[in-house]
């Protein structure tokens, strides 16, 4: 097995057919075969026969609405068999079958809608030349069906998820991890697979340069050596991957610690720096003859723009109409919980550097800043009113946001908006920073919804934010939203 190397986005999933390690002996064959993709192709072949069953019942059982003519289920027969290995054909086309696309339930979810609907288009094409006879289907019965697959399939692969994150919290079918750097990278790394154990990685120790072997710089990782003790450290503990997260190696070194594992069954990945981060989505482009690679656009262009702000429209509209009664209600919770306005006003910076005025209501006591000075909210701030500490912990104070977005200040999805004296502060010392400002600003965002919020280093969420300004689409804009929505109720950092 050669080693691979890996710089891709950030929080990049875990492999899931090949974690077959558990404590104690090797994984039992019936859960090494629940875990491989095989059991997903199993699960949505099924899905797709009981989506087929719950679309008929609905349509011409309960006749939803209405039926002018009833079909036979027997008629759907030959359609049933054609569209069952289109559709599994489809969802391997969109790599629903692929490790990397197996870790998130929402990612799975928006490939599962594209996916049945294409494999829907092509099986009533290829079934009108197969199926003898060909019947006038209900065209209603195929919106169904699309509905009823995906529903059904994703059902499946959200209990396959659950089944596989229960493993990977009890320590079976888990991957451990050798993390080269203990410095700020390699303990990021090393805490986020320690706080979100349903990923499946164990790191089992580190090499550092700089603390002695033998120290612990996070529970359970201790310091196995230097990095010319890296093939020692290889033998002994036989790591299933291998995570380079200090910022400070040379390319040299990068290449000689690539070569050293030739021939090794090790997975070697790349907690990126700023620059990594630049060039994962390198693309080469030859000019009739010139060879130049492109790391980035330096722009969305104007169709992208355009579709973004409709969407804000839209959706922040939708919000603000739904949510009005609860707006009222906090409103009159926070005018008569403590002295003070409703709303908290504050100067933030946005897009090119575009200064606004960002609305959300009030969670601390009056005039806050001038009795403690300007600094970030803490866990446990003193601050906090009392309603103030619910609103902050299910982020409601920031509703008002919406209204920004309605105006144009700010986007639904986006880079955190900071005030002027921390752009200015980040700008001196964080590499790049000012690049995050080439998009408005957003509610939510990439590093948001990556465990990046409250009291964290300003480098790491700047390497997110990055990554959502050079690989904007509308799917990743609609997939962090769902993915905020459902981390609101348990997110940690949320204060």
């Amino acid at each position: 097995m050669q080693p691979t190397v890996s710089a891709a986005e950030p929080s990049e999933p875990r492999g899931v057919g090949c974690a077959v390690g558990a404590p104690g002996g090797p994984l039992p064959w019936w859960q090494r075969l629940t875990l491989s993709p095989g059991c997903l192709v199993i699960s949505d072949a099924l899905a797709v026969a009981t989506g087929f069953a719950l679309a008929y019942l609905l349509r011409f059982v309960v006749q939803f609405p209405p039926a002018q003519e009833i079909h036979s289920a027997r008629a759907y027969g030959g359609f049933l068999a054609v569209a069952t290995p289109i559709l599994l054909l489809a969802f391997a086309a969109y790599g629903l079958y692929q490790p990397r696309h197996l870790m998130g339930f929402v990612d799975q979810l928006l490939r599962l809608l594209t996916a049945v609907l294409v494999g829907l288009v092509a099986t009533v094409a290829v079934s009108s030349f197969v199926v003898r006879g060909w019947p006038d289907y209900s065209r209603l019965l195929l919106g169904y069906l699309w509905v009823a697959c995906t529903a059904v399939a994703g059902a499946g692969r959200l209990a396959w998820i659950i089944w596989r994150d229960r493993l990977a919290r009890r320590g079976i079918a888990v991957r451990t991890a050798l993390v080269v750097g203990a410095g700020a990278a390699g303990l990021r790394v090393a805490r986020h697979f320690q706080q979100t154990p349903q990923l499946g990685y164990r790191v089992i120790g580190f090499l550092d340069e700089d603390l002695p072997a033998g120290s612990h710089p996070m529970a359970g990782a201790p310091v196995v050596g230097r990095l010319q003790d890296f093939d020692a450290a290889l033998a002994r503990l036989r790591p299933d991957e291998l995570v380079l997260a200090d910022p400070s190696l040379s390319n040299q070194e990068l290449l000689g610690i690539v070569n050293r594992c030739e021939g090794q069954p090790v997975t070697i990945r790349i907690f990126p720096d700023i620059f990594q981060m630049l060039v994962s989505e390198a693309s080469v482009t030859n000019f009739q003859g010139l060879t130049l690679v492109g790391i980035r656009a330096t722009e969305l262009q104007a169709w992208q723009r355009t579709l973004k702000r409709w969407f804000d429209i839209i959706f922040s509209l939708a919000v603000l109409t739904v949510s009005s009664p609860m707006m009222l209600l906090i409103a009159l919770l926070v005018r008569l919980d403590s002295p003070g306005p409703v709303f908290h006003v504050q100067e933030r910076v946005g897009q090119d550097g575009k200064r606004f005025h960002m609305i959300k209501f009030r969670s601390m006591v009056q005039d806050a800043e001038a009795r403690s000075g300007r600094f970030w909210t803490v866990q446990d701030d003193p601050r906090r009113t009392r309603v103030g500490r619910w609103l902050r912990r299910f982020s409601l104070d920031e509703w008002p946001n919406f209204i920004n977005v309605l105006i144009g200040d700010m986007s639904v999805v986006g880079p955190r908006a900071e005030r002027p004296m921390f752009v200015a502060q980040f700008s001196e010392t964080v590499p790049d920073y000012l690049k995050r400002l080439r998009e408005k600003a957003g509610i939510t965002g990439w590093a948001q919804v990556n465990g990046l919020r409250g009291d964290v280093p300003i480098e790491e969420r700047t390497k997110y934010d990055l990554y959502y300004v050079d690989n904007w689409s509308l799917w990743l804009d609609i997939k962090i939203i769902i993915r905020t929505a459902l981390q609101l109720p348990r997110d940690r950092n949320a204060y």
